[in-house]
């Protein structure tokens, strides 16, 4: 009795259901969605479509060409299209995402031009197939990475009749660096036999400038090193081109590391030629009153007259305009006698370290010191007056015992020097 009353009941509720217009409205909607459906995927026809601009991967790892020390040069933004098959609702949604084209390298075994085969596969889960390539080969440039390091040299070029103003002259041009990396192909790189900085002078120089040049390479043709890359680092190159006015003006020479007593020139120096004929920065005419032909340290002056040579050619803050190779300076420092001491551990010491050691002086003393001065003073001079420096900055040093050079001053003593060079040990530590 219950079974029957059940099945009454759904009996009156589906007839209540098709009798409500809301229901049939949506039911009709499910029905049609639902027929769509199965007729769009079933039933959809299978056409052809063209993706457009697929990109090309040219993947060397682990591949014989990376095995050989080979790279790809110039173009690489290969791309092409492919034509794929396959139900319409899904070709309508493919991208070139959806698509893998691979240039094969296997063959790829030696330096230069070469034809790569493009293979496309299905990159996704979607069931199309693929059918054509616009092209099935591409042409990729294989060679071995090289780096190398060419002398730069300026090349001064001039658009007008006159570089410099009158009563002055073109000084050689300073480059910030004088030497270029370049880096490419080694087919390319073996071509190059060096690097010019080159301006062209626009406009009369009056004073000193500063420019940035074209740095270009030389013995090949830009397209013959197509590919090669010049490496100038963070800060770019330039070049200083000097406008030098041309003057006479007398000769001396810079005294380093000179006792207090002699600073005020209480010394006989005399340069030949005395006198000579330059050409100066224009901006710093007013400011030189001689010219500098070399650097003696007062460690080298020994009693007597001490005689020293210097090239014309080192010097290269100005333009020597006479006929003069070398310079000859004559230093004597008068009536000096000597004693010979040695000087204690406790005076020596470190006044700079290593940036990357920490060292310690290890030398119980520096024995055989010449001290040389005015006899008043070396006679009273005693072995705690003299004391040893050692500047680590800019010395190679290595772990352990390393023996480096000091610098001597006698201290209290305005006329004492120590003659010739020395040296302490020290025991370094890397940090």
């Amino acid at each position: 009795m219950a079974e029957k009353d059940l099945k009454k009941r759904l009996r009156f509720s589906l007839s209540s259901l098709f009798n409500n217009n809301k229901f049939l409205l949506v039911f009709s909607f499910i029905v049609s969605f639902t027929l769509w459906l199965w007729v769009s995927v079933e039933k959809s026809p299978v056409v052809e479509e063209v993706i457009a601009s697929v990109p090309v991967r040219i993947d060397l790892e682990d591949s014989i060409p990376s095995q050989l020390g080979l790279q790809v040069f110039g173009n690489t933004d290969y791309k092409v299209d492919v034509t794929v098959s396959g139900k319409k609702f899904i070709v309508s949604t493919l991208t070139a995402d959806d698509i893998k084209v691979a240039a094969q390298t296997n063959y790829v075994d030696s330096a230069g031009n070469k034809t790569l085969t493009l293979k496309a596969t299905n990159n996704s889960n979607k069931d199309f197939e693929i059918k054509a390539l616009s092209q099935n080969y591409i042409s990729v440039y294989f060679d071995t990475l090289k780096e190398s390091e060419f002398a730069l040299e300026p090349n001064v070029l001039s658009d007008v009749e006159k570089l410099v103003i009158d009563e002055c002259v073109l000084g050689e041009p300073i480059l910030s660096r004088n030497t270029v990396s370049v880096s490419g192909p080694a087919s390319e790189v073996n071509k190059i036999t060096g690097a010019v900085a080159t301006y062209t002078i626009t406009k009369t120089l009056d004073t000193t400038t500063t420019v940035t040049p074209e740095i270009e390479l030389s013995g090949a043709a830009s397209l013959q090193v197509s590919n090669t890359t010049i490496n100038v680092g963070e800060t770019e190159i330039t070049m200083t081109l000097p406008v030098l006015k041309t003057v006479n003006l007398p000769t001396t020479v810079t005294l380093k590391d000179a006792p207090a007593g002699y600073l005020a020139g209480n010394i006989g120096l005399s340069v030949y030629p005395a006198s000579v004929n330059v050409g100066v920065p224009v901006e710093q005419l007013d400011q030189i009153k001689e010219i500098s032909v070399g650097t003696v340290n007062f460690n080298e002056i020994n009693s007597g007259n001490n005689t020293f040579k210097f090239s014309a050619d080192s010097i290269t803050d100005y333009k020597i305009n006479d006929n003069v190779k070398n310079f000859r300076a004559t230093v004597n420092v008068g009536d000096v006698t000597s004693a010979t001491l040695s000087i204690p551990s406790a005076n020596i010491t470190i006044s700079k370290q290593n940036d990357k050691f920490q060292s310690t002086v290890s030398s119980q003393s520096i024995n055989s010191v010449r001290i040389l001065g005015p006899a008043e003073e070396i006679a009273g001079l005693n072995a705690q007056e003299v004391f040893a420096e050692l500047d680590l900055s800019t010395v190679e040093l290595t772990e352990g015992t390393n023996s480096v050079p000091v610098k001597i001053t006698v201290k209290g003593l305005s006329h004492c020097w120590a003659y010739g060079e020395y040296t302490a040990y020290v025991n370094s530590t890397a940090k």
